[in-house]
């Protein structure tokens, strides 16, 4: 349960569990099911031949070593690779196959042709209404909600950007992902009363995470959600 009463806030795992696993692994959301987390947030790039690939970086140095742009590499390369714990850098369609059912998840588009083939895992497994869409990239974002208005997705930022409220209607959005430190009072009003919903990201401490969730945000991504959740 959560150790703090906003009975609404829900908890993401960041990458799975990135605070007590390899980050974006089948481990990592192995535990994220574990622990009680409400949502299971990775990010997604496309492989050489087109798979939708679980990773952050749009290399695989920081997490296995190896050397080389996942976008340059088949699926057969990139599963000679091995991140920490002698883990697997898994695709998309692994992830929904442990998870379904278990823990909805919050997928972050990070490249070209990332939505396109996400929406079409989505659609095949069934599980289009039970997932979030987020990122960083406005046109990603448009392109997804071309592909399947269904969806929601979600605008994430570091600093709030003058054109937030015109992006909420134009695209349109569900969501405003916000980082903590850009979080106030006034954005959360602002965005509940035009019926978004609030997700702060990067929040790794008890202090930080009661501060938001007296504020009233709506979810609170975490790589410790430990912090937040007890058994």
């Amino acid at each position: 349960m959560l150790l703090y009463t906003h009975s609404m806030t829900k908890i993401v795992g960041h990458r799975g569990v990135a605070g007590y696993a390899p980050e974006n692994t089948l481990r990592s959301f192995e535990m994220a099911i574990e622990f009680g987390c409400d949502r299971a947030e990775l990010d997604v790039h496309l492989s050489k031949d087109g798979e939708v690939i679980v990773i952050h970086d749009d290399d695989v140095a920081r997490i296995t070593g190896g050397v080389g742009k996942v976008a340059d590499m088949t699926l057969a390369k990139l599963k000679e690779l091995r991140c920490p714990e002698y883990q697997e850098i898994p695709t998309l369609q692994e992830v929904i196959d442990l998870t379904k059912g278990k823990i909805s998840l919050q997928i972050e588009l990070k490249a070209k042709g990332t939505p396109e083939a996400v929406n079409r895992l989505l659609l095949k497994n069934g599980i289009e209404g039970d997932v979030v869409l987020i990122s960083f990239d406005v046109e990603l974002l448009r392109e997804m909600k071309k592909l399947n208005p269904r969806l929601q997705v979600g605008f994430l930022f570091d600093h709030i950007p003058e054109t937030l409220w015109g992006l909420v209607s134009e695209i349109p959005l569900e969501f405003i992902g916000p980082r903590s430190i850009a979080v106030t009072k006034e954005l959360v009003e602002e965005a509940h009363s035009r019926g978004l919903l609030v997700y702060a990201y990067h929040v790794d401490t008890k202090e930080l995470g009661e501060k938001l969730i007296t504020l009233g945000v709506d979810e609170i991504g975490t790589d410790f959600p430990k912090l937040f959740i007890t058994s």
